[in-house]
């Protein structure tokens, strides 16, 4: 009788879950999409975002075939949505936009590391009813990390990330986190994302550059692009490369780990 009553408990627990997940879900930008395709019932996604396809959307394979909807309130509420996700797109106000209409938005923003990263994973899988999903996407990016930090040379080699803009990152951006977790160390100590410090890539010359979005087409190298001058050159004809896949670093994100595996590679090869 014990059993019968534990059992009962437990299906009603699940009921519970089951019924509180949502079941009209609207993504707002290709970077949450990433989130809702990860870890959402296909059935429970209403409509992703009209980038949802680009070549730099890590899960555009998953997107196929689903609704795509653009930011605006008038397009998301036909919908009838009872989850909004977003990073970026639609309003900056959209929590207090929808909030008028009773339809909840879990913001989520750039992970500035990879447990800011790990957290934000673990809190859509909660939002979308999927706690099992998130925690197994959660030890797997755990697992790779402390392979990564297993295989890492003693001394982390000089790396540098440079964008098709001619930016690099520096401490508090995802990328940044993705250099030291492969095993280097970024030559770029400017906080945040700034332009290409030439004087710094002459004086301290990286053992490896790691580059995206060269081949998008998405961002425009034009005459002024500092990864035209010819300094950045010179250091580029001398020192190891590696393309980075555009949709592992769209998104400040968990997805990050797939680049950061392609650096650590490259540097046992430097």
């Amino acid at each position: 009788m014990r059993a019968l009553v534990c059992a009962m408990a437990l299906m009603l627990t699940w009921a519970s879950s089951a019924s509180a997940a949502p079941r009209h879900v609207v993504s707002l930008d290709y970077c949450a999409d990433q989130f809702v395709l990860a870890l959402a019932d296909r059935d429970q996604i209403a409509a992703v975002s009209h980038n949802a396809l680009r070549d730099d959307s890590y899960y555009r394979a998953r997107a196929r075939g689903l609704r795509q909807v653009r930011p605006t309130v008038e397009e998301t509420l036909a919908l009838h949505p009872d989850l909004i996700v977003r990073t970026w797109g639609g309003a900056w106000d959209a929590a207090a936009i929808y909030a008028r209409f009773h339809v909840p938005v879990l913001q989520l923003g750039d992970a500035a590391d990879f447990t800011q990263a790990r957290a934000q994973l673990l809190q859509a899988a909660h939002a979308l009813g999927h706690d099992d999903r998130g925690a197994t996407l959660a030890r797997d990016l755990d697992t790779r990390l402390a392979h990564l930090r297993a295989i890492a040379p003693r001394a982390a080699p000089p790396v540098m990330y440079l964008s098709a803009g001619g930016a690099t990152p520096g401490p508090g951006v995802m990328m940044d986190a993705v250099i030291r977790a492969a095993g280097g160390r970024n030559i770029a100590s400017a906080p945040s994302w700034n332009v290409l410090p030439l004087e710094r890539l002459t004086q301290t010359p990286p053992a490896l550059v790691a580059t995206a979005f060269f081949d998008t087409g998405r961002t425009r190298v034009n005459a002024w692009s500092p990864s035209r001058h010819p300094a950045f050159r010179a250091a580029l004809a001398r020192t190891r490369t590696v393309p980075l896949p555009a949709a592992a670093v769209s998104c400040e994100a968990w997805t990050a780990i797939d680049a950061a595996e392609l650096i650590a590679t490259a540097l046992r090869r430097t």
